[in-house]
């Protein structure tokens, strides 16, 4: 396991300032959001040729791209052909920038897949799009939000086996499945088994009411704290994913916002100190494992 950067934590700067102050933070992968001034899909081959120029000069892999399709207001008709569309210009932005992964969303706020029609609808539509990621050789990701078909684990993975497809798997968000469930943890984890494609980790806190807010879901509200201050089991998530043989890049993807560059630059070096620390930790053996014998 490795920590990566999620660009989002810098939405508002320029590829060409952020790419060079992640390497000299210490990140050595870049998961890119797809959307300008980081990536342009509405011009996928010159905006990934330009982000790969940025970020090969300043040393960093992309090891996946942050997406918003996969949430049309229907999977069939012209609305979902659309939306194929988008996944395709996607894709081509994948293989210049030879990111490996594309994430997807899991359909419209209120989709449920307790709708049998809207499930099967929606899952043909993914295996659609994972023939396509299949033959550009990227795989697609499906995250785990409050809203949407996967809006739990259990939803997550009843998504996942009704798409049926080697190319497609899950990305688990732990900030947005505490904020969907009330918590996340092991059990998620265990839960989600092979299926687990990409990781992304965030931290948040609940409010008592309104106040402050950053984040509403189903009646509970929710602030963005930096790792480490809130009530999202990382440490847990990360330790589960280590016993479970997961090997891929976690992304940092913090939802604070920050007033200037400087400490926008802060909190990413926060991140990536608190997410090593918690890598760090689910590598060493547990005392118990590391018993000798009797």
């Amino acid at each position: 396991m490795r920590p990566a950067l999620h660009t989002l934590m810098f939405g508002s700067y320029p590829l060409a300032r952020v790419a060079p102050a992640a390497r000299a933070l210490g990140y050595a992968g870049a998961a890119l959001m797809c959307r300008p001034p980081h990536l342009d899909l509405d011009t996928p081959a010159p905006s990934a040729r330009a982000a790969r120029a940025v970020l090969a000069d300043a040393g960093l892999r992309v090891v996946g791209l942050a997406s918003g399709l996969g949430r049309p207001h229907t999977f069939q008709g012209a609305a979902g052909e659309a939306e194929l569309d988008g996944v395709r210009r996607a894709l081509e932005a994948a293989v210049i920038l030879e990111a490996g992964l594309l994430r997807l969303w899991g359909g419209p706020d209120g989709a449920s897949v307790d709708d049998a029609a809207a499930l099967a609808a929606a899952a043909a539509w993914y295996r659609r799009a994972a023939d396509l990621g299949q033959a550009s050789g990227v795989r697609l990701t499906v995250e785990v939000h409050a809203q949407g078909l996967a809006s739990s684990t259990a939803a997550t993975c009843r998504l996942i086996d009704a798409i049926d497809h080697p190319n497609l798997g899950a990305a688990l968000d732990t900030g947005n499945l505490h904020a969907a469930a009330g918590s996340v943890g092991a059990c998620d984890v265990q839960a989600l088994g092979a299926r687990v494609f990409d990781v992304h980790v965030k931290d948040m806190r609940g409010l008592a009411n309104a106040d402050g807010h950053t984040l509403h879901v189903d009646g509970r509200f929710y602030r963005h704290t930096p790792m480490g201050e809130g009530g999202v089991r990382n440490a847990q998530v990360v330790q589960a994913l280590a016993a479970a043989g997961y090997a891929g890049w976690i992304a940092n993807e913090s939802e604070c916002a920050w007033p200037t560059w400087d400490a926008s630059v802060a909190a990413a070096r926060h991140e990536l100190g608190e997410l090593t620390r918690i890598i760090q930790a689910a590598r060493r053996p547990s005392p118990a494992s590391a018993a000798p014998p009797r």
